[in-house]
């Protein structure tokens, strides 16, 4: 078995370091709002600036098929470190994590488990609220860290392309094109992925978004719809929820899953 990813324990740990640090800093009315790229599939177009250390992490549940070809997956902690080094540019370091598969039903069910590859990557913002748009790209690659079979065996490189607008009365719109080169069985494949996200801010530092996103694929696509709620706790840490289900056969039937963020920033 291969060992888990450096860049994945580093975020493990200052996921349970961060909290006391983050509890004695002050919501100055200058501190920025905190901007996630979890619990939606649409990646934002913001940038965590300079100096600043954000965790984002959760835990999902997925289940798929019928019977005693029903499989389910639990993938934890999804954890993603964002690093700002630029008011722009921000280094991004992630991993699914410990990934639980499960086939079948009752006693007849088979059960494996393993470490996903760990992906790097970076987001640079191009385009800040110009004629109402933000816009940034995000090329990344996964690498090869994980154990057999939760991992592709390849270096698999993918641009995403985020943009984002501001609409009247708290909504807001945004969505990514994505192009991915993914290994599979030792060949190259090439997914092309497109989603589109409508959120809400509501009073009580709530906030909530529905989705559509589907990844083309030899001619089909994985079309999934879902929604979440966001829960501000503090100006520095987040809450949130999210369920989906998948509207097309090569999609999953549905998933869950909650998560957590926590942001570091300098001087504070």
């Amino acid at each position: 078995m291969k060992s888990t990813c450096r860049p994945l324990c580093a975020a493990i740990v200052m996921a349970f370091v961060l909290p006391s640090v983050a509890a004695a800093q002050s919501a100055a009315s200058d501190t920025p709002e905190l901007v996630t790229d979890r619990p939606d599939f649409t990646e934002s177009s913001e940038v965590v600036g300079r100096g600043v250390v954000q965790i984002e992490t959760g835990s999902s549940f997925e289940s798929d098929g019928d019977g005693a070809a029903r499989a389910r997956t639990l993938t934890t902690p999804q954890a993603l470190a964002r690093i700002g080094l630029s008011r722009r540019v921000e280094l991004r370091l992630g991993s699914d994590g410990f990934v639980t598969e499960s086939l079948g039903i009752g006693t007849d069910r088979a059960r494996t488990s393993g470490y996903a590859d760990a992906e790097v990557g970076a987001k640079v913002r191009l385009l800040e609220d110009v004629a109402g748009f933000d816009m940034a790209i995000i090329p990344m690659v996964s690498m090869p860290t994980g154990r057999a079979g939760f991992s592709s065996d390849g270096y698999d490189p993918t641009l995403k392309i985020t943009w984002a607008r501001d609409l009247a009365a708290g909504f807001g719109l945004s969505g990514n094109f994505n192009v991915a080169s993914a290994t599979e069985q030792g060949h190259r494949r090439t997914e092309r992925t497109v989603s589109l996200s409508l959120g809400h801010e509501f009073g009580a530092n709530w906030g909530a978004y529905w989705e559509s996103y589907g990844t083309v694929d030899s001619g089909s696509c994985a079309c999934t719809v879902n929604t979440g709620l966001t829960r501000a706790l503090g100006p520095h840490m987040q809450a949130d929820v999210e369920v989906g289900r998948g509207v097309t056969g090569t999609a999953p039937d549905w998933f869950v899953g909650v998560g957590f963020a926590i942001r570091r920033m300098p001087g504070r």
